[in-house]
């Protein structure tokens, strides 16, 4: 299996890839959909170790997000989420957790999905 260890090697492995691609898959000789498997497996480990992504989001910055993308400050969100404004702070400072009741709102009125609401219980 090809290693890629440096970003020069990295870039001829996306032009590869590319060039497999616009070619068409159903085009592809069966040595170039082994080539072209290896080269993506690679990359994908190339960029896992130069470009690692966080593990976890942490609904701190989920309700932040949410509050910046719907314009709302701290008051106007408590009210939106129907909980009292403190409890909104504490949440947000990290002095409180969540309880079932308010995963319950964020789950119904954010969309947030249950399994990041639970992990922070």
């Amino acid at each position: 299996m090809e290693l890629i260890e440096n970003n020069i090697a990295y870039y001829a492995a996306l032009s590869q890839i590319e060039a497999f691609i616009a070619k068409g898959f159903s085009a592809l000789t069966p040595a170039e959909t082994k080539e072209l498997e290896l080269l993506s497996k690679a990359v994908e480990r190339f960029e896992m170790e130069k470009y690692p992504m966080p593990l976890q989001t942490s609904i701190t910055d989920v309700l932040e997000n949410l509050m910046y993308e719907k314009k709302m400050n701290k008051s106007e969100f408590s009210a939106f989420l129907e909980i009292p404004n403190s409890t909104l702070s504490s949440i947000l400072s990290g002095k409180k957790k969540i309880n079932i009741n308010i995963a319950k709102k964020l789950h119904t009125k954010l969309h947030i999905d249950g399994n990041l609401i639970l992990e922070t219980i």
